[in-house]
C-alpha cells in the first residue's frame, strides 16, 4: 500500500449506520428467498439454464471495460491511476521502477520495488511501450482479469467433465461483486494473483508439476506478500493432498522467496531508513515479520481483539455469502487464503478486509477452488434418496446438481444487485443507495458521465512541461502521468523539502466532490496560491486554473 491508498479509502465514520444495517439485512433475506425459491423450483421441475444465458453473461462482464474507462474520462480515477501510471511510464523511459511520486511523501523510495516488490510490472511495461496511453492500462486491466476465466473454465471442466457446468462455475467467478470491485479499481499489481493463482491450482489438479511451479514462481513476483499464500498452499498440497513433490518445495519456495524479498531486497533498494509501508498497520504486534509472529503468540488477546472485530467479519461474511457459503463444505481448500485472510484479520486498518476492495484479490481463486472441491460432497444422491442437505456419516448430500447450480447463480446476480457495483446493481441507479461510505469511491450512473469539463482539462496539461512537478487535486493526477512529478494539492514541496512544485493545477469545481472527500481542495488551500505573489496566474477556463512559480520562469513574457 502507498501513502496515497489512505486517501482513496477513507471511512465515514457511521459505517455501522442504521442504513446499512438495513441494506444488508433486507440484501441477505431477500437473495436467500430467491435463491432458496429457485432451487425448490427448479428441484421439482429440474429446469437448468442454458449455456447460451451462460455465456451471455460472461459476455456481458466485458462492461468492465466500459465502466473503467468512462471513470478515468470523466476524472474520477485518483492519485493510485497516476502512480502506476508514472511507474510504467519511467520504466519504458529509463527502464528503472522509479516513482518520483513516492519519493516525495517517503525520501529513499525512488525505486518503487523497495516500497512493493512487484516485478510483474515489466511484463505489463511491453505492451504499454507500444502504446504508452491510460487506455492501454485499462484494456491490459480487464484483459488480464477476464482471462482468469479460462483456467477456473478449464479447472472446472477437468474436475467435473461438464461444459455446462464449467460455463456456469466461470460466469459465476465475472460477477463475483468482490471480483469486479477489484477489477474496477483503478489500477494496482496485487489483482493479478487472480488469473495467476487459477492457472496454478488448474496446473496442481492436472499434475503439470513444471507448469504449476512456474505460475507459483510468478504469483511471487505479483507483489511481496505472495510467498506466504504459496507456503500455505503447500502446505495444503503436503498435508492434506499428500502430494510432497509440490508441497515440500512449494513451502520451500514461499518461505524462501518472501524471506528474501522483505528482508534483503527490499531493504537493499531503499536508499533511506527501511520501514514496510504497511508496517503501522502491525504495530501493535511488531515492526518486521518475524517480530510480528512473536508479538501474536504473545499478545493472544490482543490478536483476538483484532480479528473479532464486527466490521471485518462482517466482510468475510460477504465473500462467502454470494456463493452460499458452499465453499465452506470444503474447508481444507480454503487453507491457501489463509496468509491473506490473516495478514487482513491482523491490520488496524478494517479496509485490508474490505470485500470491495483489491486486499483480499490473493483469497478469490482459493475460494472457487473450494467450491469445487465440495460439489461432489453437496451434490451426490442422498442415502435417503431424494432427502435435502441431510447430514450421512460426516457428510452432506442430495442437494442435486442442477438445483444447486441454478441457486447459485441467482445468489451471485442478486448479490450483485444488492451490492455489487455493475449497472444491475442498486447503487449504480440510486445515488443515496452504496454498501460502504467509502467518501471517494463511487459507482453511481453519474460517475461515469463525461462532460464539456472533464474534456478541457487537457489543454491545461498540455500548458505544462512534461519535465515539471505539478501540484494538484488528486482526480487531476491521473491526467498528469507524463510529468516529472506531481504532488497532492495543497502540498507544495516534498516531505524532505528536496522538490518544489513548480505548477500549480486548480479546479475550483472540486469536479462534484463534497466537502467531506478527502480529495476535496477548499477555498482557503486555493487562495495559499492565489494570494502568493510568488506564483504567477497562467490561464482559467471552466473551472480549472493554472499557476507556476517566478522562480522557475525563463521566459516570463508567456
Amino acid at each position: 500500500m502507498n501513502a496515497s491508498t489512505f486517501s482513496q479509502y477513507s471511512i465515514a465514520a457511521n459505517f455501522t449506520n442504521d442504513s446499512l444495517i438495513i441494506l444488508y439485512s433486507i440484501g441477505v433475506a431477500v437473495t436467500l428467498l430467491i435463491s432458496g425459491a429457485v432451487y425448490f423450483f427448479c428441484r421439482q421441475s429440474q429446469w437448468a439454464i442454458s449455456k447460451t444465458l451462460l455465456r451471455l453473461l460472461i459476455v456481458a462482464a466485458g462492461y468492465l471495460f466500459f465502466a473503467q474507462y468512462f471513470k478515468y474520462r470523466s476524472l474520477h480515477f485518483y492519485v493510485d491511476f497516476s502512480h502506476w501510471m508514472q511507474l510504467l511510464y519511467t520504466i519504458v523511459d529509463t527502464g528503472f521502477p522509479h516513482a518520483l511520486n513516492q519519493e516525495f511523501i517517503v525520501p529513499g523510495s525512488l525505486n518503487y520495488f523497495s516500497v512493493h516488490f512487484v516485478p510483474f510490472i515489466y511484463i505489463l511495461a511491453m505492451p504499454f511501450k507500444l502504446i504508452p496511453s491510460p487506455e492501454t492500462v485499462i484494456v491490459l486491466n480487464v484483459v488480464l482479469m477476464l482471462s482468469a476465466a479460462i483456467p477456473l473454465y478449464k479447472l472446472a471442466f477437468y474436475m467435473r467433465k461438464d461444459r455446462h457446468f464449467a460455463l456456469l462455475i466461470a460466469a459465476l467467478l465475472l460477477w463475483y461483486p468482490t471480483f469486479q470491485y477489484i477489477t474496477l479499481y483503478e489500477f494496482e499489481m496485487l489483482r493479478f494473483s487472480i488469473p495467476i493463482l487459477l492457472w496454478m491450482l488448474y496446473f496442481f489438479e492436472t499434475r503439470r508439476t513444471l507448469l504449476y511451479f512456474l505460475f507459483a514462481f510468478l504469483a511471487i513476483f505479483v507483489r511481496e506478500e505472495m510467498g506466504l499464500t504459496i507456503a500455505i498452499f503447500g502446505i495444503y498440497a503436503w498435508f492434506f493432498q499428500k502430494r510432497r513433490r509440490e508441497g515440500l518445495p512449494s513451502i520451500f519456495l514461499g518461505l524462501g522467496g518472501f524471506a528474501l524479498i522483505t528482508s534483503v531486497i527490499m531493504l537493499m533498494l531503499r536508499s533511506g531508513e527501511y520501514i514496510h509501508v504497511a508496517a503501522g498497520e502491525f504495530s501493535k504486534f511488531g515492526s518486521s515479520p518475524f517480530e510480528i509472529v512473536v508479538g501474536v503468540i504473545r499478545h493472544p488477546v490482543v490478536m483476538f481483539q483484532m480479528i473479532l472485530n464486527p466490521l471485518k467479519l462482517a466482510n468475510l461474511f460477504m465473500l462467502g455469502f454470494p456463493l452460499l457459503f458452499v465453499p465452506l463444505a470444503s474447508p481444507s481448500a480454503l487453507l491457501g487464503m489463509m496468509a491473506n485472510v490473516g495478514t487482513g484479520l491482523l491490520s488496524k486498518s478494517v479496509i485490508h478486509t474490505s470485500y470491495q476492495l483489491y486486499y483480499l484479490a490473493p483469497s478469490v481463486p482459493f475460494i472457487f477452488y473450494a467450491l469445487l472441491k465440495a460439489w461432489p460432497s453437496l451434490t451426490l444422491p442422498s442415502p435417503l434418496g431424494r432427502g435435502v442437505g441431510v447430514r450421512i456419516r460426516g457428510w452432506v448430500g442430495g442437494w442435486g446438481e442442477k438445483p444447486l447450480m441454478n441457486a447459485l447463480l441467482t445468489a451471485v446476480i442478486v448479490s450483485n444487485i444488492f451490492f455489487g457495483p455493475s449497472p444491475i446493481s442498486l447503487q449504480f441507479w440510486f445515488k443515496d443507495i452504496r454498501p460502504a461510505p467509502f467518501r471517494t469511491q463511487d459507482f453511481h450512473g453519474s460517475t461515469y458521465r463525461v462532460i464539456t469539463h472533464h474534456q478541457k482539462v487537457e489543454e491545461f496539461v498540455d500548458l505544462i512541461p512534461n519535465d515539471a512537478i505539478v501540484s494538484a487535486p488528486q482526480f487531476l493526477h491521473p491526467r498528469l502521468y507524463k510529468k516529472k512529478g506531481t504532488m497532492m494539492f495543497p502540498k507544495l514541496q516534498s516531505q524532505d523539502g528536496k522538490w518544489r512544485a513548480e505548477y500549480v493545477l486548480l479546479d475550483i469545481t472540486n469536479n462534484g466532490l463534497k466537502l467531506e472527500s478527502p480529495a476535496y481542495v477548499t477555498q482557503t488551500e486555493m487562495a495559499v496560491v492565489r494570494e502568493n505573489s510568488e506564483w504567477k496566474f497562467m490561464k482559467a477556463d471552466d473551472g480549472y486554473e493554472l499557476y507556476r512559480r517566478h522562480l522557475f520562469l525563463k521566459d516570463d513574457s508567456l
